[in-house]
This record gives structure tokens, C-alpha cells and sequence, in this order.
């Protein structure tokens, strides 16, 4: 007993760092897993005509860095929750085929007045 009752205090601090407000850098890697997924689903990763990307690591690679571009210290001072699950629920359904729907969801579902907080002109 004396071993479970040492084993509570250790599991809370293992979970309440996860309680906390999402980061500027937490929200990107979840948006660019999310992205990758979604261009695997698509068939553009890989060698051949209509691929995007050569392989898994240049996709998170260059969806990382559009991320970064997009929510920067600048202009993404905080996390809006809401709008990060909006965007990573968004990104598998956008249609793989449609140019207005993958922009809709970069653009407008994705983008920092939708994903930040406190987003400076």
C-alpha cells in the first residue's frame, strides 16, 4: 500500500504539465504531424509525378517552416485552444483534390487570427 500511495503524487506531475496552455511550438508540431498525415493520406509524399515532398522528413521540414512562418513570436503571442482544434480537426478533412478547400483551410481555418491570440496587426 505504501507503494501506491507513493506512486499518486508522481503520476499528478507527470500530468499537469499537459493542463497547461498550449505553446507557440507544441501547436506547430501538432499542425505539422496533422499536415503530413493529411499529404500521406493525399499521396504526396514520395518519388513520382505529383509528389510534393521526396519522403516523410522533408514534409515536417517544410510544413514546420510554413507553420513557423504563419504563427510567429510576433504576431502569435498565445494559443487560442479552440481555434488549434478547429485547425488540427480541419486538416484531415480538407479534400485532397480541391485548391479552394486546401486554401480555405491554410489560409483561413489555420491561420493566426483563427489558431493565435492576441495577433498584432
Amino acid at each position: 500500500m505504501r507503494i501506491s500511495s507513493s506512486l499518486f503524487p508522481l503520476s499528478l506531475l507527470l500530468v499537469l504539465p499537459a493542463c497547461g496552455p498550449t505553446s507557440r511550438e507544441d501547436a506547430q508540431s501538432q499542425a505539422t504531424r496533422a499536415a503530413c498525415d493529411y499529404y500521406d493520406k493525399c499521396e504526396k509524399i514520395g518519388s513520382g509525378d505529383g509528389k510534393q515532398f521526396q519522403d516523410w522528413n522533408e514534409c515536417e521540414v517544410k510544413t514546420r517552416d510554413f507553420f513557423q512562418t504563419a504563427w510567429t513570436a510576433d504576431n502569435c503571442l498565445a494559443i487560442n485552444e479552440t481555434g488549434l482544434e478547429t485547425c488540427l480537426k480541419r486538416i484531415p478533412t480538407t479534400g485532397c483534390g480541391s485548391a479552394t478547400d486546401f486554401l480555405n483551410t491554410a489560409i483561413l481555418v489555420c491561420g493566426a487570427g483563427s489558431v493565435c491570440q492576441d495577433v498584432q496587426e
